[in-house]
């Protein structure tokens, strides 16, 4: 990837979005337990939706889905070793990275 040219009004807007953004969370979460309760209802939706807890993930080598906390991503992921010493690895292209995952899924594949 190369380096990418901002221009500083391209920057001044990346910031006032960066602002906004924090400002509108304060108003839909003004508390630390009204955050809490997001953290909650969306922990619950997602399960509706057919994640679980990453206790339960294959640990045979097989790849699933996962999602971590502070990532809007989903990325495939193994667990390696025997429970419960082992680790989750999401894979990228050509490489893993360890991972502390929170929901996993079985791949539709």
């Amino acid at each position: 990837m190369g380096v990418i040219h901002l221009t500083p009004e391209e920057i001044q807007d990346v910031f006032d979005s960066q602002e906004k953004e924090i400002s509108q969370r304060a108003v839909a979460m003004p508390t630390e337990q009204d955050a809490i309760d997001a953290m909650l209802q969306a922990y619950q939706r997602l399960k509706e939706l057919g994640w679980n807890d990453t206790v339960y993930c294959p640990k045979d080598g097989t790849v699933f889905d996962v999602i971590e906390p502070g990532s809007s991503g989903v990325h495939s992921c193994t667990y390696d070793g025997e429970w419960p010493k082992g680790s989750w690895w999401v894979h990228d292209e050509h490489d893993m990275y360890p991972s502390r995952p929170v929901l996993f899924k079985l791949k539709k594949d």
